[in-house]
């Protein structure tokens, strides 16, 4: 009984691994991202691009609150990019971790 029950759960490690477990991992990293571009404020910027800063007015108020949000979009941005980036290796490094795994332990076995 014992036997067959293990037997059973390492058979179907990888049925869940590349299936729930995807599933659950990426809902898990566009949650990340979806919080983190919340935390940036990354669409209250671009909202307010073209609103001028402090209800300056004129023409240089105006300039210089479009040339701040814009860096500030752009800086911004370029963090959630980065966040991205490496959420997606982390992705990409979880589905070769299995296969490593199993060939590290035969490799070791033998």
């Amino acid at each position: 009984m014992f036997f067959q029950l293990f037997f059973l759960r390492v058979v179907s490690l990888p049925v869940w691994w590349y299936g729930k477990g995807l599933r659950l991992v990426a809902q898990w990293f566009f949650e990340i991202v979806k919080d983190v571009s919340k935390t940036f404020a990354l669409g209250v910027w671009v909202k307010n691009l073209f609103v001028p800063m402090y209800g300056d007015t004129s023409f240089v108020g105006r300039a210089i609150s479009f040339g701040i949000r814009l860096v500030m979009i752009f800086a911004r941005g370029i963090g959630v990019a980065i966040l991205v980036l490496a959420l997606f290796v982390l992705f990409v490094v979880y589905l070769f971790i299995l296969p490593l795994a199993i060939v590290g332990f035969f490799y070791h076995l033998l």
